[in-house]
């Protein structure tokens, strides 16, 4: 083994520790263990801690373990960081395939199908990128976290511009006019723009004069433990199982890929966090929470 994982080991950037310390978990030798415990004993990123755990197990001689007497649960965070590592593994190589094979599908139809922009096979590959898309989406989801301090009142005022500035629905922005915190900005977007775009098309689902359709209200804050952003509308609302609704593939909207709500649970199960999905007698909250101090 080079020396390169523990140089990565001692890096300010929490994705080259993860991908350091997932090496070790797989590599990891028994002469490695007090470098590996020396690292992990200031490791502040859950994810990295885990991935060292499962290191020093594996470098750990078998005659010095406890034999388990009876299976034993892993821990949530670790169970936690290997599906995310699965997932993203799995979503890269997916992406990898696909992407070329879509890209030459589109050059020799635009050329041999006949009015090819009004097409179904135009409307098929477009429905194939969307999924390629959200693959892409739900990679970065699943990715390790890099935090950084931002505004997320600023960040909250630009989404909202960027999802809703010009459509027909009007959001109130009820949070502080400042409220710094830390966090992955890019996470954190997956899951809010993913919430607002649900209470939009909900909204937007009403059978209403004018277009006069009821506001759209977002909140954010900070406790003493979390933060947490709240999503609220008065659309047609949920109606469904609320727990499976956050699978991959569940939707209850025509022409949709079912990935939504997955990649922003997923987003906040990167930063240790949670979504929640709370239906009312009319619309849908949506909450969003990670902890204050994410590391």
């Amino acid at each position: 083994m080079t020396i390169d994982p523990f140089r990565k080991l001692s890096s300010s950037d929490p994705r080259e520790r993860l991908e350091a310390a997932r090496h070790l978990a797989d590599h990891a030798q028994a002469t490695h263990v007090p470098l590996i415990e020396k690292a992990l004993a200031v490791e502040t990123v859950a994810w990295v801690a885990s991935a060292l755990r499962r290191a020093i197990q594996r470098a750990t001689p078998t005659e010095i373990r406890t034999a388990p007497v009876e299976k034993q649960d892993l821990p949530i965070d670790q169970t936690a960081e290997i599906y995310s590592e699965a997932l993203e593994t799995t979503a890269k190589q997916i992406i990898h395939e696909i992407e070329p094979i879509l890209g030459s599908l589109r050059l020799s139809a635009e050329t041999e199908v006949p009015n090819f922009e009004n097409s179904d096979t135009k409307r098929g590959l477009d429905r194939m990128e969307a999924l390629v898309a959200g693959l892409a989406r739900l990679r970065r989801a699943a990715s390790a976290p890099k935090i950084e301090e931002i505004s997320l009142t600023n960040c909250i005022y630009q989404w909202i511009e960027e999802e809703a500035g010009a459509g027909p629905v009007s959001i109130l922005r009820a949070g502080p006019h400042e409220c710094t915190v830390e966090a992955d900005k890019g996470l954190i977007c997956l899951g809010f723009t993913n919430g607002l775009r649900n209470a939009i098309d909900a909204t937007l689902a009403l059978a209403v004069e004018d277009a006069r359709y009821p506001d759209i209200a977002v909140n954010w804050g900070v406790t003493d433990k979390d933060v947490w952003i709240a999503i609220v509308d008065s659309g047609v609302g949920f109606r469904g199982n609320v727990a499976r609704a956050f699978e991959i593939g569940s939707t209850t909207k025509a022409g949709h890929l079912g990935m939504g709500l997955a990649t922003a649970q997923q987003a906040m199960t990167s930063l240790n966090g949670s979504v929640r999905l709370i239906p009312g007698d009319r619309g849908v909250r949506f909450e969003m929470r990670w902890p204050k101090a994410v590391g």
